[in-house]
């Protein structure tokens, strides 16, 4: 024959899997909205894209129950966050952030910052400063579950100015 069966190897592609895995979906989620009304993501949420309109409000965010390996949310900041904007996003239930998660920005010269996750902290507080904010439209946040209750946070700030501001884990 010369060739391996395809379904041959799709099975042995599978089997290395330990749990279901699941993909990005090619629509965007419901945006976050500029207002400081909480918003508490349900499935829906799950495998897309969300935008953020925040910018001069604060808001809580929670995730949705993740229950799958590999699935994510992203959040993408479509405004810069400045002034009094705090963005807030809540892990749900007993879900936490793995130690493996970060948060990275930098200032007007460069200069970059690096928040790491200690065990069991639950939140991600992204503060923006005056016009000069590390979470600049363009900011990205990816959740993506690992299993165990456990949240792969990784944020990648988008400076605006100088680039001001924090990012922070807590719990």
């Amino acid at each position: 024959m010369g060739h391996i069966d395809e379904l041959l190897v799709n099975k042995i592609e599978a089997s290395g899997i330990k749990a279901p895995a699941t993909g990005m979906v090619a629509t965007a989620g419901t945006d976050i909205a500029d207002n400081a009304t909480a918003l508490a993501m349900d499935s829906t949420y799950l495998n897309k894209v969300t935008f953020s309109a925040l910018d001069g409000a604060a808001k809580t965010v929670t995730l949705p129950t993740f229950s799958n390996v590999g699935e994510c949310v992203i959040i993408v900041q479509k405004v810069s966050l400045v002034g009094s904007g705090v963005l807030t996003v809540d892990c749900a239930g007993s879900q936490s952030f793995d130690t493996g998660s970060y948060a990275f920005w930098a200032d007007g010269s460069d200069v970059a910052t690096v928040d790491v996750a200690t065990i069991g902290e639950t939140k991600i507080v992204l503060t923006g400063e005056a016009s000069n904010t590390g979470t600049g439209a363009g900011t990205y946040a990816k959740f993506t579950y690992l299993g165990s209750d456990k949240i792969l946070c990784q944020v990648h700030g988008n400076r605006l100015g100088t680039g001001g501001g924090t990012m922070a884990f807590e719990a």
